[in-house]
């Protein structure tokens, strides 16, 4: 099953700021969602990151898009759905903070491949 759906939180100005992103790489469709309202359940995922430009931005360079999610299949769902996600199971990615994606141990998992994540507002969990 090939990954079509690349999901980012949207940092550009405009009326889509501080959203999640998810565009679908076979019909190039975007689609814009309130973390506020919806919960993304990513199924197949696999993390990415441009490690030159995220190097750029750590190093106190303009931000640029450098990282994302690709994944197989999206499931909206309405609401906060991590609850009771425990924080041992957050990912981040902020690059004036680390170049990398990282888990709750500050452990570098570009690349890393999940079965399933979850977004709850704006961040983002290992699901199950």
């Amino acid at each position: 099953m090939s990954r079509a759906f690349k999901v980012r939180f949207h940092l550009g100005l405009g009326d889509n700021f501080m959203k999640w992103r998810v565009e679908n790489m076979n019909t190039n469709e975007v689609q814009f969602f309130d973390p506020q309202v919806y919960s993304i359940k990513m199924n197949d995922c696999k993390l990415h990151n441009q490690r030159g430009s995220a190097e750029k931005i750590f190093d106190g360079g303009y931000k640029t898009v450098c990282a994302w999610i690709m994944a197989s299949r999206i499931q909206l769902l309405i609401g906060d759905s991590g609850d009771n996600i425990p924080v041992s199971k957050r990912l981040m990615y902020n690059p004036r903070v680390t170049p990398n994606w990282t888990d709750s141990k500050n452990t570098n998992i570009d690349k890393k491949e999940f079965k399933s994540l979850v977004t709850c507002g704006k961040k983002l969990f290992i699901n199950g």
